[in-house]
């Protein structure tokens, strides 16, 4: 264990400090009393937290203002041609990589626990950072997303226990060493990092090594490519699925309720536990659970207590977020960006009571669409009604190859009716002609289509 990492630090700066993952980890710094300054390029409600907690925050990257700090830790997003990179290399201060900093935290605590996954990261690392608080382990907590239960993504515990979301994008788990591992499945994604499936699963492989060889991996049995990966691994494995008693976990006689919430029979090696009740939405979240229900057996924890708890906590935000209800009209944001997440949450939606259900979807990256189009043709099977925006590009030069457009004529083609509509403002407006008593509207997709959600339902009020 590196157990003097932080306290050779007294000031650290961040680079790219509004990110998820830096703004928890400059928070974990700051409870641990550190001096915490950091830069981004605007100004959000995130670098207003940082503020109020104490953080010199400031926007944009300037060299004049970094100072001497201790150690520069910087996103994958920031290059060596930053300014304050520069600077920093100027003065001789040292620079970290944030995925890199975040193992060297890790390797402060006796047991780590990593969710990794294709999909579910989130709300898998949400779950069991729950059951670890309520049944008195005090973790230390690195999560993906929001939480209400930790009033943000992160908490700061006093005990031998870090649980934190285990990114697979440039590889950033790989900096990793748990006592337990999960991987939830392994799907072909960020394919402008892995180029080939292949790639991404030896990637995955690589990560379950990084365990340590008296710990854990859990792993879905279901899934075949994770299952691959497990039997080659070192370390002790433990497996879970649906429907087979002879897993160490499975779930039994997975039913899904009205709105959309699973329940199931709960065996371990066998024999029926308890039936378990879950309280975030989709069937695939019955498999996730069962991951989070193994990693408090495997510390000792009371499985049926903790599955009691299951009921309790509704999950990471931007998972199934019903933004509000007007005119009998619900309205719901999901960070669903893959074909198989957009799939499995339709699904879900659709077992909801409603006469009509809507998906708007603003695509991200053009090598996810171009490499997966058939799979984004054939994943909104489940709605009524398709709008597409435009792709959101970030971190690629255009490809006059793929389009939105493209895209739309491809998802008619199969049979689910569907629109694209360039802008936010006419998304919007089209849902506020068209939407009529008991619809769902589900508004999809990890950049900022979401933005609509709020104003619609607020003009749904009015109207």
């Amino acid at each position: 264990m590196a157990a003097n990492f932080l306290k050779n630090n007294k000031w650290i700066h961040f680079i790219g400090i509004n990110g998820s993952s830096m703004s928890g980890l400059a928070i974990l710094c700051m409870k641990r009393g550190i001096k915490v300054t950091g830069s981004d390029i605007e100004h959000t409600a995130i670098m207003d937290k940082l503020i109020s907690l104490g953080a010199n925050v400031y926007i944009p990257h300037d060299s004049a203002k970094l100072g001497q700090p201790d150690l520069v830790v910087f996103t994958a997003a920031v290059h060596p041609d930053n300014v304050e990179y520069i600077q920093a290399e100027k003065e001789g201060i040292p620079l970290m990589e944030r995925s890199v900093f975040l193992g060297k935290l890790m390797d402060e605590f006796k047991y780590g626990i990593a969710v990794s996954g294709a999909h579910g990261k989130t709300t898998t690392t949400t779950l069991t950072a729950y059951l670890l608080e309520k049944m008195g382990f005090d973790p230390t907590i690195h999560c993906g997303g929001e939480a209400d239960f930790i009033g943000g993504s992160v908490k700061s515990g006093k005990s031998e226990y870090f649980v934190t979301e285990a990114c697979e994008f440039h590889g950033t788990f790989l900096q990793l060493n748990p006592y337990i591992g999960i991987i939830l499945n392994i799907d072909f994604d960020h394919v402008d990092w892995f180029k080939t499936f292949d790639n991404m699963k030896k990637s995955f492989k690589e990560f379950a090594d990084r365990i340590d060889k008296n710990g854990y991996l859990i792993a879905c049995y279901d899934d075949l490519p994770t299952r691959e990966v497990a039997e080659q691994v070192k370390c002790n494995v433990i497996y879970y699925g649906e429907n087979n008693k002879e897993l160490d976990y499975s779930c039994v006689d997975v039913q899904i309720d009205d709105l959309g919430k699973p329940s199931y029979e709960l065996y371990i090696r066998g024999k029926k536990t308890c039936d378990v009740k879950l309280d975030v939405n989709g069937r695939h979240n019955a498999l996730n659970s069962l991951a989070v229900i193994a990693v408090l057996d495997i510390l000792g924890a009371d499985v049926k207590e903790a599955c009691r708890h299951l009921t309790e906590i509704p999950g990471a935000k931007r998972r199934f977020d019903l933004t509000g209800e007007a005119g009998g009209v619900k309205v719901f944001t999901d960070y669903a960006h893959h074909p198989t997440e957009i799939d499995v949450t339709l699904e879900t939606a659709s077992k909801m009571k409603h006469r009509k259900l809507y998906a708007a979807f603003e695509p991200h990256t053009f090598s996810r669409v171009k490499v997966l189009f058939d799979q984004f043709a054939h994943c909104f099977r489940y709605a009524d009604f398709v709008i597409m925006a435009d792709i959101y590009n970030d971190r690629e030069t255009t490809d006059k190859d793929v389009s939105s457009e493209k895209l739309t004529k491809a998802i008619n083609a199969v049979g689910t009716e569907a629109i694209y509509l360039p802008t936010y403002k006419e998304i919007e407006d089209y849902f506020f002609d068209h939407l009529q008593e008991g619809d769902i509207v589900m508004i999809l997709g990890s950049k900022y289509l979401e933005c609509i959600a709020k104003p619609l339902v607020e003009r749904l009020q009015k109207k």
